[in-house]
């Protein structure tokens, strides 16, 4: 945390999986869906670093906007939470209308602080895009879709990835190729929320 004691200007790594380990995405359009309600909802308060949306379960790993970028959009920590929460809700009821279900679709999942200036920081950078090859959805997360080490790839500027981290496309190709990620799993912190 912030000496505030607050997580505003703190990278966060979200995560989140279907309920009973369901699919959150089950098809292309459901993909698309959630980006661009990540971008309405969650891009005005936190800058998004590093993706993957796997079909049951994605990863986020955002810096949460300071105070003074924020203004009066998200005035507090639980504002944050209540805008994530929203944005989830949101998704859960346009999947539950279009596939004529009901009930929660995301459950289980934390979320927990980590440090740019950690090497830890970058193994998870690293995990989060192999995310595809490591859970066997295919052979090479390099051509997994949606993920955003395509956007970091292709150099679109209407991508919602925020490439600040990154100086240049030559200091994220040393990132990713600086070694595997040695299993497939993460360290799991207690939920901030």
């Amino acid at each position: 945390m912030s000496p505030s004691g607050t997580i505003y200007d703190q990278y966060i790594h979200l995560y989140k999986r279907g309920n009973h380990k369901d699919a959150l995405f089950k098809e292309e359009e459901c993909y698309y869906l959630f980006l661009e309600m990540y971008k309405k909802y969650m891009k005005p308060i936190a800058l998004l670093y590093a993706y993957c949306l796997l079909p049951t379960h994605f990863h986020l790993l955002v810096r949460v906007k300071s105070a003074d970028e924020i203004g009066d959009i998200c005035q507090c920590d639980e504002r944050f939470w209540y805008q994530y929460r929203s944005f989830l809700g949101i998704y859960t009821k346009r999947i539950n209308n279009t596939y004529k279900r009901s009930g929660c679709l995301v459950n289980g999942g934390y979320s927990n602080i980590v440090d740019p200036k950690e090497n830890s920081f970058y193994q998870l950078f690293i995990y989060i895009h192999q995310n595809p090859e490591l859970y066997g959805i295919g052979s090479d997360y390099r051509l997994w879709p949606f993920s955003s080490y395509f956007a970091y790839r292709k150099k679109d500027r209407r991508s919602i990835i925020a490439k600040d981290l990154f100086f240049d496309d030559k200091s994220y190709k040393k990132i990713m190729e600086s070694g595997e990620v040695c299993n497939n799993s993460y360290p799991i912190d207690q939920p901030l929320y």
